[in-house]
């Protein structure tokens, strides 16, 4: 059989609706141009409707809806992480006990560039390339984490809803491109066994209030974020604050969580436009988050323009880390680096494409007070300002099962297609079309010869009741006879008195 014949055959039985019509060639040819107008506008029709659902399914999968039964939640106290902010106290200590007493003090305000990096080294430039300050070449990373202070140096009391803690049991460090600060229930910072130590806060109609207090003996920067999150370069001011000496500073805060439905995790993260934490392709940090994204994105962007990376970026290779010319170069790309802009944007500044998490709460400052106290120290205290009455949920409204019902109407409804129809393409083209032709041939003569043996083939009647010969005698010659009153179709039987001796 050709390509031809099998069209024509697979059009003759197709169980598509009114292909058949086209094909069949007994049809005027105006019959036939009818049919195929139709078939084609069935079509069209259908894979426009078809274009239509997967749209949506794309596009609009995930409705974002604001959710206020909230009697039966736990409201979960965001992770808190304290970052020690240029402690040129702590510098000033550790230049005279790295270089001396007698050193260059130019060289105090190059070691806090090096230990608290984020972008600008103007003493760098002006005194390590002259000779007239003998800089460190090498072993930043180190250099930081010994200039910087540790856990004891920061923490003086640690309290968890009036409950006193050891601090440092809990604070863990956790590396961030602003260098090491200590965290509380971050799942980002690990013990050095790499077990986490959680103290999970949780505020409900039985506890109403959680709060943190925490007494520091340094100025640091206290961020607050999900559990997730990390303190980044571009961490909102709102979420930022800053711990002075001798002021005692209470927040507020009013926590606004998000929720997903279980069918969320099927759709993938261009229907929700977010990223759960541990769908994660980073190599800065074990789970994912918007922070940790970009940071990654600046550490690549970095490493593009100046071949080289922070000392203070997490996870870096020994071999990625900047010399003192790297570090120039991230300082005259300074804006590139740390402004962050959106891609259709022409301003200077990085462009990163970071979704949000998926479970990313909302946090916001409702009320903020500050005391003098007489202690060298600072304090700060996080407090839930009230239980929340509302939280965002994403529910999914078009999952993949509504898009193969969607579709599979739509062919059914303007083709009557449905998945046989398709494999029936797939068996005409194909095995079919393999037939040999001698079994062809022969399955055409045997519908020949059955057509030939209908057409021959005659009622023969069954006489009941009397048989004189007037009553077998027919009234009539021709195709059709009246025998007894029954109608007989076909031709008539012989005539001969013997034949009908046998009745």
């Amino acid at each position: 059989m050709g390509v031809f014949g099998a069209v024509r055959d697979f059009l003759n039985n197709t169980s598509l609706h009114g292909l058949r019509f086209v094909a069949q060639k007994e049809r005027h040819w105006t019959e036939r141009v009818f049919w195929l107008a139709c078939c084609l506008v069935s079509w069209v029709s259908s894979g426009w409707l078809m274009l239509a659902s997967w749209d949506a399914f794309q596009n609009n999968a995930i409705s974002f809806v604001v959710e206020s039964t909230y009697l039966d939640w736990d409201t979960t106290f965001p992770a808190i992480s304290v970052c020690e902010e240029d402690n040129m106290e702590r510098v000033y200590f550790m230049s005279a006990k790295l270089y001396g007493e007698d050193h260059d003090f130019n060289l105090d305000e190059v070691l806090k560039e090096i230990s608290y990096f984020r972008g600008s080294a103007y003493y760098i430039k002006e005194f390590c390339f002259d000779g007239h300050v003998k800089c460190p070449k090498s072993n930043f990373t180190k250099l930081a984490k010994t200039i910087r202070s540790g856990c004891p140096e920061i923490f003086s009391e640690c309290r968890v809803n009036n409950v006193a803690f050891n601090c440092c049991d809990h604070f863990l460090p956790l590396d961030t491109e602003i260098g090491t600060c200590f965290a509380l229930n971050s799942e980002q910072g690990l013990r050095v066994n790499g077990k986490k130590d959680m103290m999970p806060i949780l505020a409900n109609r039985k506890e109403p209030k959680a709060s943190v207090y925490l007494e520091l003996r340094v100025q640091s920067n206290v961020h607050i974020h999900s559990a997730e999150d990390v303190p980044f370069l571009n961490s909102l001011s709102s979420e930022v604050f800053v711990a002075a000496p001798l002021i005692h500073k209470r927040f507020g805060i009013a926590v606004r969580e998000i929720e997903n439905e279980p069918g969320v995790r099927d759709t993938s993260t261009m229907q929700r436009k977010c990223q759960f934490d541990d769908e994660n392709d980073l190599s800065v940090y074990r789970y994912y988050s918007y922070s940790a994204c970009i940071t990654e994105c600046r550490k690549k962007a970095q490493l593009a323009q100046c071949n080289c990376t922070s000392h203070l970026m997490p996870n870096a290779k020994e071999s990625e880390i900047c010399s003192l010319e790297g570090l120039m170069c991230l300082y005259q790309h300074y804006t590139s680096f740390s402004v962050l802009k959106t891609s259709w944007s022409r301003k200077e500044g990085l462009s990163c494409p970071c979704v949000p998490a998926c479970t990313e709460p909302e946090y916001n400052i409702v009320t903020q007070e500050s005391f003098g106290i007489a202690h060298n120290t600072s304090r700060i205290e996080l407090m839930l300002d009230r239980l929340p009455s509302e939280r965002y949920k994403r529910n999914v409204v078009r999952g993949r099962l509504d898009m193969v019902v969607s579709m599979g109407g739509a062919a059914g409804l303007f083709v009557g297609a449905s998945l046989l129809s398709f494999v029936e393409l797939f068996y005409y083209f194909s095995l079919r079309l393999c037939r040999p032709d001698d079994a062809e041939e022969e399955e055409d003569s045997k519908e020949k010869k059955s057509d030939k043996l209908d057409k021959a083939s005659a009622l023969v009647p069954v006489m009941v009741g009397p048989t004189s010969g007037a009553a077998l005698r027919p009234s009539r010659t021709g195709s059709t006879g009246h025998y007894a009153n029954n109608l007989v179709h076909g031709p008539l039987p012989p005539q001969d008195p013997s034949y009908y001796s046998r009745f």
